[in-house]
């Protein structure tokens, strides 16, 4: 059983911002930037930024906060959780019959911690700004940031009846970039970090870019999606979902399904700009894991094997670092057959090394 506090809106968010070369209006658009993406020079012939912007906006953010009733010190620690790319806050947490063995926040809840998990700017039920000049990297970080700020204080309000005294932040996929950027621009915010479908990596996104093949979200199914503008932007089908986010034989196609039913589109400003943001992870002191599935497309190219050791070099400070790519899953460790597996390990590591 849980306490359950539905959501925060944020007033006013400032953050850095980026001028796009480019729009995405038509499907031939979409079609064009995938090209420029996913060619094997795209790092040195296509960036997509002309320069520089700032961003200050009103966001409504859609989070849930819960926490056991039974209050322990370990209630005292909110694991904050970031979902990634054409996903919600409903990974954390699937809402299908039988979804309890894939809910990371009733594995959390159970283990005694509270949880706090929200739709990211552009997805789920919060904001839908601006594709292209909103909706962009550095602005994920500065809401993850102002959240936490939020949670932490005291008599917060979206903490009703529960004093929290400590973060820690788990991200998946573009969730763990953001957790990742935001360990190394607010380290005093969290005690440490977990993060999956990430290596810190960026060799292998032309395979995703190009796999996924995405169109305009609007005018690939205007019955779901009409109402986004058309810098929101999707995989093509079910399938391309899949070829990202799973590995046979290790999930079931019903949990593949009911992820593409419930997808958000993401902002091609929100890829444009990943790898424009620089952030610096090397002084970082705190605990990190990176817990990977070990056939993660995006992250390894289809394989973990040797890749993690680049993304050891990147938390050369961290303490502990704990790495592992032994798990038999793809992209989203979720939803994988025996998430509970990952979800002990997870929890594991923070219970090990920040509650000691």
């Amino acid at each position: 059983m849980a306490l359950l506090c539905i959501a925060a809106s944020l007033l006013v968010i400032s953050s850095q911002s980026f001028v796009l070369t480019f729009e995405i209006k038509t499907q031939w658009d979409i079609t064009d930037w995938t090209i420029n993406e996913a060619r094997r020079d795209s790092a040195t012939a296509f960036n997509g930024i002309a320069g520089p912007g700032t961003v200050i906006g009103d966001f409504d953010i859609s989070a849930r906060f819960c926490s056991p009733l039974k209050r322990t010190n370990l209630s005292q620690t909110v694991l904050i959780l970031t979902h990634g790319l054409g996903a919600d806050k409903s990974y954390w947490d699937p809402t299908f019959t039988g979804g309890e063995e894939y809910s990371f926040v009733q594995a959390a809840l159970t283990a005694g911690y509270s949880v706090f998990h929200y739709d990211r700017i552009g997805t789920g039920l919060s904001t839908k700004a601006d594709p292209h000049s909103v909706v962009q990297f550095p602005i994920q970080v500065e809401i993850l940031a102002a959240l936490t700020r939020l949670l932490l204080a005291p008599s917060s309000p979206y903490t009703p009846d529960v004093s929290l005294k400590s973060a820690v932040h788990f991200g998946h996929s573009y969730g763990s970039y953001i957790t990742a950027a935001l360990a190394s621009a607010y380290p005093d915010l969290t005690q440490g970090i977990s993060l999956s479908g990430y290596s810190g990596v960026f060799d292998f996104f032309n395979i995703l870019i190009a796999g996924w093949q995405s169109r305009v979200a609007a005018l690939l199914d205007p019955s779901r999606w009409g109402h986004l503008q058309s810098g929101y932007v999707t995989p093509v089908d079910l399938y391309a979902d899949e070829y990202l986010e799973f590995k046979s034989p290790y999930f079931d196609h019903a949990v593949a399904e009911w992820a593409s039913s419930v997808k958000s589109p993401y902002a091609v400003g929100e890829l444009a700009t990943l790898g424009q943001t620089p952030y610096d992870t090397t002084n970082f002191t705190k605990p990190v894991q990176v817990f990977q599935g070990r056939y993660d497309l995006s992250a390894c190219g289809g394989n973990c094997d040797g890749v993690l050791n680049r993304t050891a070099l990147l938390w050369p400070k961290a303490t502990p670092l704990d790495i592992s790519a032994y798990f038999p899953a793809g992209h989203s460790v979720n939803l994988h057959h025996n998430a509970s597996v990952a979800f002990a390990a997870m929890l594991g590591f923070v219970t090990s090394n920040i509650h000691a």
